[in-house]
């Protein structure tokens, strides 16, 4: 940790980085994960998708069931 903030990465960085990031082998058996420059951009634009789809799903409703099964949908205006 002392080494990621001396770096001047946050820890929400650092949890975008692990959790978004590629992953491949390193020396000694170790993992290397990085977010490269085309990973930024996939997942910029991923995540603009997702902030329209969002968007659209303001207000909206869903009904389910005991079992899992959606029965009705329907937005609030």
């Amino acid at each position: 940790m002392k080494r990621m903030r001396q770096r001047g990465f946050s820890s929400h960085a650092m949890d975008m980085i692990l959790h978004y990031g590629r992953y491949e082998p390193a020396p000694g058996g170790a993992i290397k994960i990085f977010l490269g420059n085309k990973d930024h951009q996939e997942l910029v634009a991923r995540l603009k998708r997702d902030l329209q789809l969002l968007d659209n799903a303001k207000g909206g409703t869903v009904i389910v069931s005991e079992d899992g099964k959606i029965l009705t949908t329907y937005k609030n205006k």
